[in-house]
């Protein structure tokens, strides 16, 4: 047999391994793991991608970058702040209605100290419920930019995290450790 006829034969057969091999095979990489499960502790990519197939925001992205809806149908800026409408009928994995009071609290959780996000949420000086689908951030001035840094800010299930003691974020730093 000559030369080109094995190199060629040689060539069919690795081919034919590698593509049998590869049928069985699931390669993946990231640029590191989820640091934790809690949605106000830690404010980088893999945690944020995590706990995005979790939980959901006020507002979110489309793949063209423009703002659009999640848990919010609608906001509107006024001199003081932003309100946004909720959507109704949401509910929590426990069957708990996602409510006004939901917000309030995700919001305070992430104005905590051992917040990761009380940066992206500091110009929030309060929240007010209007209805029960309704909530307004009150700002200290006008906040044209406050809806494009509120899409990894994730409302929890306030009762939920009450009655599991984990009302504040997991404090990191001190590398506590928590069911949030």
């Amino acid at each position: 047999m000559n030369f080109c006829k094995l190199a060629k034969l040689s060539s069919v057969a690795l081919i034919m391994a590698t593509t049998a091999n590869a049928e069985n095979v699931l390669r993946w990489t990231s640029q590191g793991d989820a640091l934790t499960m809690d949605p106000h502790s830690q404010n980088e990519s893999p945690t944020i991608a995590f706990n995005g197939q979790i939980y959901e925001a006020l507002v979110a992205r489309d793949i063209e970058m423009n703002l659009v809806p999640e848990l919010a149908e609608s906001w509107t800026a006024s001199p003081d702040g932003w309100t946004f409408k909720l959507r109704q009928g949401v509910t929590f994995h426990d069957g708990a209605d996602f409510t006004a009071e939901d917000v309030v609290f995700s919001f305070n959780r992430a104005l905590e100290e051992s917040s990761d996000y009380k940066e992206q949420v500091k110009t929030v000086s309060s929240i007010e419920v209007i209805d029960d689908y309704t909530v307004k951030l009150v700002t200290a001035g006008a906040n044209p930019i406050l809806p494009n840094t509120l899409t990894n800010v994730y409302i929890m299930d306030s009762g939920w995290a009450k009655a599991n003691g984990v009302e504040k974020p997991q404090d990191f730093a001190a590398e506590e450790e928590t069911f949030s």
